[in-house]
């Protein structure tokens, strides 16, 4: 019985690394735009660092390897458009395939979502090893090595997280056929909230505890801020325990809208 439960599972994995590798020009095109966006923030932060040597309590050298490392995590809780996936086969009645399947369509995403993480992550990290090559010399490396097996914990709790809410926004094609809106907003807000664009802590006040009540900093910014050892082990504790309640919350909300939605979705007969 396992071996076929896992069979299953090792078969969804395997059809989407295929369907990715059909489609290697677009593969190639998201990897290529990978690249410059960092390039473009490492060169933006070198031309500010010139003006002045440290910048609300980060040096050139802490911003620095804040944007490689930070692009990393990025890379390793991506979910690569899920929101996408998930509204197309509502929109297109191919969701109906699935409720007759025996495999839950949560398991059956996750199992795709692996899937297509696993064949991206060889080339996002390629992408960051050339980085670190060029800018190895002016990098922070954590001198406390408990911080590490911390970190791998919250991008754990942070990639599931992340897929949640990608699937919340596609459960959004229950009621509207027009998302696209939504889903590029959605993809702005949460790196904006995550810290991707630049740290939070350069904001302060109000403005930060406000970002810090949702799950988005867990994900980006409290990862490499214990990298970098601004903060504490403890404040990181507290940080995958805020993580762990926003899973579950999660959780708890796809369940609620997918009951609803299936009663839409069948109602109109689709």
């Amino acid at each position: 019985m396992t071996i076929w439960f896992m069979k299953k599972y090792w078969k969804i994995i395997n059809t989407e690394w295929q369907r990715q590798l059909t489609y290697r020009l677009e593969f190639f095109g998201f990897r290529l735009g990978n690249f410059l966006e960092i390039a473009v923030q490492l060169i933006i932060w070198t031309i500010i660092f010139r003006q002045q040597d440290i910048i609300r309590g980060y040096n050139y050298n802490e911003m620095m390897t804040y944007i490689i490392v930070g692009w990393l995590f990025l890379f390793l809780t991506g979910n690569y458009g899920f929101e996408e996936k998930v509204s197309t086969q509502i929109k297109d009645g191919h969701l109906s395939n699935f409720l007759t399947k025996p495999i839950g369509y949560l398991r059956y995403i996750v199992a795709v979502s692996i899937g297509r993480i696993s064949l991206a992550l060889g080339t996002s990290i390629l992408i960051i090893i050339i980085f670190i090559a060029f800018y190895h010399k002016v990098m922070y490396f954590p001198e406390n090595i408990l911080v590490i097996p911390l970190i791998i914990a919250m991008l754990f709790f942070g990639y599931f997280i992340k897929l949640f809410l990608s699937i919340l926004m596609g459960f959004l094609a229950f009621w509207t056929t027009e998302i696209y809106g939504f889903h590029y907003s959605f993809g702005v807000l949460s790196k904006l909230l995550s810290g991707a664009y630049f740290p939070l802590g350069l904001i302060g006040g109000y403005t930060l505890q406000i970002s810090l009540i949702f799950p988005f900093a867990y994900t980006f910014y409290f990862p490499v801020q214990l990298y970098l050892e601004k903060i504490s082990l403890l404040q990181g504790l507290k940080g995958l325990g805020i993580e762990i309640l926003w899973l579950f919350a999660l959780y708890a909300i796809i369940k609620l809208v997918w009951k609803k939605g299936l009663k839409k979705y069948e109602s109109v007969g689709i």
